[in-house]
């Protein structure tokens, strides 16, 4: 986690730690790593009985939601059981077998869970039900610390977390953040694009994933087939919030670049990384993916 702000020196500094409050704020309440954590409490008692929970937790559940619904599932934060089956949680990675899997399909549905606007509360509706938000809270937790940043007057800042980050502003002297995509396969090819208030995630398969008898599997998984995708090596997506960027950059990777860029292309600029036979890769971008540099097709 970078936050990078400017400002006159004590109030830049003091905004920064504030900012990193927010983020620790906002792991304390959507962390499946914390036993303690708001969200982990959620999946324990859900399925038994409705559970009130803290502003932030419901909004970034009802947008999960909403984005589940739009994407057809193909964006479901009900994927905990699979994460988990996968090993993917705490790293302890293994392949599932066929019956294992079909077990845990049904427990993977965003239809699943109710929620209650009025009091604020969620319901699972069965059993087995648990939601990961791991795709969608650290945009959040980018956006809460930008907006910190922004309500003790800092215009010009950039916090990043990994593939997420959002931008306010820009740098002294500049119009613009100057910001790298990751080249997938390593070869130093980095792309670099201007950025201003906006927010840029990119999901990759190549930093998480694990190799079993040859072959590799990556951390992002389809919900409805409970299997990692194959084929893609990375989508970028720019939207306004970073808990947009990061969600949607999930939901298109799962989709894949044909219903992704028809359904929404003209909404997002999208970048897809494709991985090819020859270790190269194929980029793909949307209509509206004028921000993203001109890039050569391999």
């Amino acid at each position: 986690m970078v936050v990078t702000a400017y400002g006159e020196r004590d109030a830049a500094t003091s905004a920064i730690t504030a900012a990193f409050d927010e983020i620790r704020r906002v792991d304390s309440l959507m962390s499946l790593h914390r036993a303690d954590s708001d969200l982990s409490k959620l999946n324990a008692t859900a399925a038994q009985q409705p559970v009130v929970v803290s502003p932030d937790l419901f909004l970034v559940i009802s947008n999960a939601l909403q984005i589940a619904r739009e994407t057809d599932g193909a964006f479901d934060p009900t994927v905990a059981p699979l994460t988990k089956l996968w090993g993917f949680l705490w790293k302890d990675h293994r392949l599932p077998t066929d019956s294992e899997l079909v077990s845990v399909l049904p427990q993977v549905n965003y239809k699943l869970v109710a929620l209650d606007p009025q009091h604020r509360a969620v319901h699972f509706k069965t059993n087995g039900v648990s939601l990961d938000l791991n795709a969608i809270a650290k945009g959040y937790a980018v956006d809460c610390a930008i907006n910190k940043l922004r309500s003790l007057g800092i215009s010009n800042a950039m916090v990043r977390a990994g593939g997420d980050l959002r931008v306010i502003g820009a740098p002294p002297g500049q119009s613009a953040w100057p910001i790298e995509i990751e080249d997938p396969i390593k070869r130093a090819k980095r792309r670099t694009l201007k950025l201003r208030d906006a927010a840029l995630s990119t999901s990759g398969s190549y930093e998480n994933y694990f190799v079993a008898n040859g072959k590799r599997y990556s951390h992002i998984l389809n919900p409805r087939t409970g299997q990692p995708v194959e084929g893609i090596a990375s989508c970028s997506v720019i939207a306004p919030t970073c808990m947009e960027s990061d969600a949607w950059a999930t939901a298109l990777f799962v989709l894949g670049p044909e219903t992704a860029l028809r359904d929404f292309g003209r909404r997002f600029p999208i970048l897809f990384g494709l991985g090819t036979d020859d270790s190269q890769i194929l980029w793909r971008q949307s209509s509206a993916g004028d921000a993203f540099p001109t890039l050569p097709s391999k």
